[in-house]
């Protein structure tokens, strides 16, 4: 019996015509026949069944379920069928066929059983083809049997789950083909869209010119730019990001001085909540915070912060115009009484000589207005004495330090408002210093908002304005991207308390208006109005089905999916009942800095309603050991989607680990300049001398070629810090100087480097730090409105791109790491060797270390920050604890727990740390110390030992060196008259971070000639030439011989330039010429297979 037979209990017609049945059957069950012969239509063709095949049928006799449950709830069904000489058994069987059929979240089994009986019986029957469909690409390849399943598959949508080298544009190329040979697809209405040009090219490689099939293969931007001019007159210029920064960079500078609102708004977001505050409960990650923010107030940053201080050492005069607090609530603080023309000045000491832990107390702030005098202490705990930082031991430590300090201004008479982080009324700290300050009698005169402006923006510290642009821009690009629009400002305000988060909502939501109104003005658009606005078009039907006409649509590196894409893809789809095929790797989702959701790929068929996963397990490109640490490594995130790879290639020792020195204390004497990028030099030639011997091993003579990836683009230059390596500024390329020509190097970021593969890869970032492998940079907290934030895993995104680097070396992986500070995933690799076997470590590694702040408090473990101490006229080490629990300064951090104190033995003296005598440990001694017979100075001394017995941690002692000799007498000292510097408008605006050094061993030119032609070959800073000028002179001979042969000068083929380019660089693939000087697409096609060709045969001569 057939399968209808089965389901159904009867036999069916061969025919197309419907079954005959007895008229005198009900309609009802006229139907359910009918609805059999119509599935067995289905079913009888040779070909893959997708839903859309049958979805007709569940909708076309959507009435029966229901007319069949209502007799079965009034127990009528069975006097029905009696009634009616029926069969019960069919309409059983009906039934069930049909809820199953009307699953959107199941395939029913008797399809899937077809779908599994077509896939196999083409497999065999079409061997010959699929074993040949991609030989004109490569006579080498051939399909594996899931990568067969992909191209015979037909369901509306599909997810192809790919592992990294497993052939993903191999598969599509493939796809592509057999729709159009197999399935008469024209190749018209095949969209094949990615997401960078790079992989764009990559396609078309293998589809336009390999097969030459002219299916159209587009980025998203493309896309979306050919939808707009389709239904618009005129086209619009497309923008970039630095037309945005412009725009708003000007509006923040320029015009926003109209709007006095937002004009106050700003001012509140500088002066309290531009640096977002760290509201996490671990205790490291905030030391990590402390450690790298600089704690600046506007007075400062505007300049007008001046204080001059006689130094204690030199004692010369020396002017501090940079003010730096120990926390952001204070600066909120200073900030709030600085806009208000309230007169402060920070950690002044006490009007009374008092002494707090053997140094004078200084209260956080002094205020004057008139003859008012006041005191602040701002308290970094709850008003009920709470922080989630600190100990119970920590807590009550700072609640008794409170209760002295409020008890030592009542004994001494003096003015003190004290505030607390937070109240528990939820009023703000700001509000409750206001509030006492009126009930004091203080005027709160209001700064005029454009004057506080107009200096933030003339100041010659853009710190303010450039990030907050920066910011803002990020905002919006990734508010844009994910399809978001003017109401989803409100949207967010309404569903967010935070201060902070709601102000910048204000700012921003005012730049993005700014932003629209000037695109329309110059009749521009941006990528990403460029999709939202096409997705828009489709979806209300203004462009026609007719002028589209795809019936395939093929996603590549579909985990890199945003929503607006997603958005435009599905209404294309939905618009053309076009099929979706996508495929991607969740394990190389990489992008969500620039909008990509992953939950978008890992709920493939949730968001589009249904659909089929298929996986592509067997890997290329890596061998099996590899493969096998790099897939437990990243599937350590039980969210990934599990999958085992598997590989033909074997190697041992597929991860190696180089150490190289990175204590400036251990360097040896004479070492040549880099400082530790010396070292950094000698790990990196130690890895490629290794892959040279393996090189020569196996019997390869070629030159060996090399991809080097970092975290930053700024690691390349880093490396060239070293003599042996050379960077050219203008093709972001290293040379080496130690190997030559023996070695190709290349270099890619991390992110860059994805979807391509080398012969070898060596990691040159995997250290711990800021910049480091993985990432330590935090996005601000605003940004998670816009961005997708992965916290299933510690480091999530850090992990797949790290996954990312592993994997794209064909061979081995060399890994550079420092011997103090490695890599969180280095020590990862290397403890569990269970996991990861097959690790090999070259060098010293220290594995218990853990991620260090540079200066710690040798008492309370907080990190401490250097600065001149005005009231100390010294270069101090303080720590950044609230002084409530730590109070630690010190002039050198060799002294450990020794801290700065005053002397006891002279006014104006402080007891410092000093060197002991014959190379004993430090001591403490005086500042006002004179080295002469007739001990003019104060010789006030003390070891350690006498210290912690000396040491008094209360606070309200008198001072006993009141009265005594006072040696920095004021009046041997003119301090200089104080003003305050005029603001000037700065020339440039600085926004980065890594700036160029002298170091850096950057490539030079020289001018060559050859014959008549004169060449500016590359050399390295050592004056030695790169230009391989053999090769050059056979590229030059094959221009003179194209010119003669198609009637054109010379330079119309190529440029000198690009000559010199290709002789240097070499090469080898058309993807690789597309980055030489002067070759695009239209030369590529023209000449890259004969340039190719001649590098090719150099190379092996």
């Amino acid at each position: 019996m057939g399968l209808l037979s089965r389901l159904f209990g009867f036999k069916h017609s061969d025919s197309s015509a419907d079954t005959k049945v007895p008229a005198n059957y009900p309609d009802e069950y006229k139907q359910i026949l009918k609805f059999s012969d119509s599935l067995n239509s289905i079913l009888g063709k040779d070909r893959f069944i997708a839903r859309s095949d049958y979805d007709g049928l569940v909708k076309e006799y959507s009435s029966l379920p229901p007319f069949i449950d209502t007799l079965k709830k009034s127990q009528m069904l069975k006097t029905y069928v009696e009634s009616n000489n029926l069969d019960m058994t069919v309409i059983e069987r009906f039934y069930e066929t049909y809820r199953k059929l009307a699953d959107i979240t199941n395939v029913p089994d008797f399809i899937k059983k077809h779908n599994d009986e077509f896939v196999q019986r083409h497999l065999k029957g079409e061997k010959k083809y699929l074993d040949d469909i991609l030989k004109e690409c490569d006579p080498n390849i051939m399909l594996d049997d899931e990568q067969r399943e992909v191209v015979l598959s037909n369901e509306d949508y599909t997810l192809v789950i790919a592992g990294a080298g497993a052939g993903k544009t191999t598969t599509v190329a493939a796809k592509v083909r057999y729709l159009v040979e197999k399935q008469g697809v024209n190749p018209e209405q095949i969209l094949v869209i990615s997401f960078t040009n790079k992989a764009v090219n990559e396609l078309k490689e293998r589809i336009n010119h390999n097969l030459k099939i002219n299916c159209p293969i587009s980025t998203f931007h493309s896309i979306g730019n050919s939808i707009m001019n389709i239904n618009e007159d005129g086209k619009k210029r497309i923008v970039e990001g630095g037309y945005m920064f412009t725009i708003i960079n000007r509006y923040l500078k320029e015009t926003v001085l109209r709007d006095s609102e937002l004009v106050d708004k700003l001012i509140l977001f500088f002066g309290s909540y531009f640096t977002a505050p760290y509201e996490g409960k671990d205790l490291a990650e905030y030391f990590q915070f402390i450690s790298r923010t600089e704690f600046s107030t506007i007075k400062s940053n505007v300049q007008e912060y001046i204080q001059q201080v006689i130094d204690h050492k030199t004692k010369e005069v020396k002017t501090l115009n940079n003010e730096i607090l120990r926390s952001q609530e204070e600066v909120n603080i200073a900030n709030f009484l600085y806009l208000n023309q309230i007169d402060y000045e920070y950690e002044p000491f006490y009007q009374y000589q008092i002494l707090d832990s053997n140094k004078p107390y200084t209260p956080d702030f002094v205020i004057r207005q008139g003859d008012k005098v006041t005191y602040i202490e701002h308290f970094g705990i709850t008003q009920d004495g709470t922080n989630n930082l600190y100990s119970p031991e920590d807590i009550e430590k700072y609640k008794k330090r409170i209760n002295d300090k409020i008890l030592l201004h009542r004994k001494h008479k003096t003015d003190l408002i004290y505030t607390f982080s937070k109240y528990n009324d939820g009023t703000d700290y700001l509000v409750h210093l206001k509030e006492e300050l009126i009930a004091r009698g203080y005027e709160l005169n209001k700064r005029p908002s454009e004057e506080v402006y107009q200096k933030i923006v003339n100041s010659e510290e853009t710190k303010y304005i450039v990030r907050l642009v920066n910011l803002i821009c990020n905002f919006i690009s990734n508010f844009k991207t994910q399809g978001y629009k003017e109401e989803h400002f409100d949207i967010f305000k309404s569903k967010i308390q935070n201060v902070r988060t709601r102000l910048f909502l204000d700012i921003c939501r005012t730049c993005y208006l700014e932003y629209q109104k000037c695109l329309i003005q110059d009749n521009c658009t941006d990528f990403e109005d460029m999709i939202n606005e096409s997705a828009e078009l489709i979806r209300k039907k203004k462009i026609a089905k007719e002028r589209l006409g795809y019936k395939y649509i093929i996603v590549d590196e579909y985990q890199d999916i945003s929503r607006q894409r997603y958005n435009l893809i599905k209404e294309l789809s939905s618009l053309c009942d076009a099929k979706i095929v996508a495929v991607g790797d969740d394990w190389q989702s990489i992008y969500a800095f620039s909008g990509s959701i992953l939950p978008l790929f890992t709920h493939f068929c949730e968001e589009f309603g249904y659909g089929q996963e298929l996986k592509i397990t067997r890997t290329y490109r890596n061998a099996q050991e590899l493969i096998n640490i790099a897939g437990s490594f990243v599937q350590r995130n039980s969210e990934q989607i599990q999958k085992s790879l598997i590989s033909n290639k074997s190697i041992e020792n597929p991860i190696i680990i180089q150490t190289y020195c990175d204590k400036k204390d251990k360097k040896k004497e004479g070492t040549p300049k880099g400082g530790i990028y010396y070292y950094l030099g000698e790990a990196v030639n130690s890895s490629i001398q290794a892959i040279l011997e393996q090189n020569e091993k196996e019997g390869k003579r070629e030159v060996a070629s090399i991809l080097l990836i970092g975290r930053y683009g700024f690691d390349a230059r880093n490396l060239c810090n070293s003599e042996d390596f050379n960077y050219d500024e203008r093709s972001k390329t290293i040379y080496s100087a130690k190997f030559g020509k023996r070695v190709k190097l290349s270099f890619l970021t991390a992110h860059s480097s994805k979807g391509l593969s080398a012969d070898n890869v060596i990691i040159i970032n995997a250290k711990d730090e800021m910049f480091g492998f993985p990432s330590q940079i935090e996005d601000d907290p605003v940004l998670h409105l816009v961005v997708s934030h992965d916290d299933s895993y510690n480091y999530a995104e850090e992990r797949r791109l790290f996954y990312v680097a592993l994997t794209r070396t064909k061979n081995r992986v060399f890994i550079i790491t420092p011997e103090n500070r490695p890599s969180e995933f280095i020590k990862e690799l290397l403890i569990e060797k269970k996991l990861y076997p097959n690790v090999v470590l070259n060098g010293n590694l220290n594995l218990e270390s853990k991620r260090k702040i540079k200066n710690v408090c040798p008492i309370c473990g907080y990190p401490m920050q250097r600065r001149m101490n005005k009231n100390y006229g010294l270069e101090l080490w303080m720590c950044m604890n609230d002084q409530e629990i730590c109070g630690f300064m010190t002039n050198d951090t060799r002294g450990g727990d020794l801290a700065i104190k005053k002397c006891d033995w002279c006014k104006d003296g402080y007891l410092i740390i000093k060197p002991g005598s014959n190379g004993k440990e430090p001591i403490l001694g005086c500042t006002n110390y004179k080295s002469d017979k007739d001990k003019t100075g104060c010789n006030r001394m003390m070891s350690r030992d006498y210290y912690l017995k000396w040491i008094d941690d209360s606070i309200g002692n008198e001072d006993p060196s009141v009265g005594k000799y006072e040696y920095l007498r004021p009046a041997k000292v003119e301090l200089e008259s104080v003003r305050i510097p005029e603001m000037t408008t700065p020339k440039t605006i600085l926004v980065r971070k890594e700036e160029k050094t002298k170091t850096v061993n950057t490539t030079t030119t020289q001018l060559h000639h050859i014959e008549k032609d004169g060449f500016e070959v590359v050399c390295d800073a050592s004056g030695n030439i790169l230009t391989d000028m053999e090769l050059l002179k056979k590229i030059r001979h094959w221009r003179f011989e194209k010119a003669k042969e198609i009637k054109k000068p010379a330079y119309i083929i190529l440029s000198n330039a690009s000559l010199v380019d290709l002789a240097t660089r070499q090469p080898v693939t058309r993807e690789e010429l597309l980055s030489i000087t002067g070759i695009g697409e239209k030369k590529l096609e023209l000449y890259g297979d004969e340039i190719i060709k001649i590098i090719i045969e150099h190379s092996r001569q």
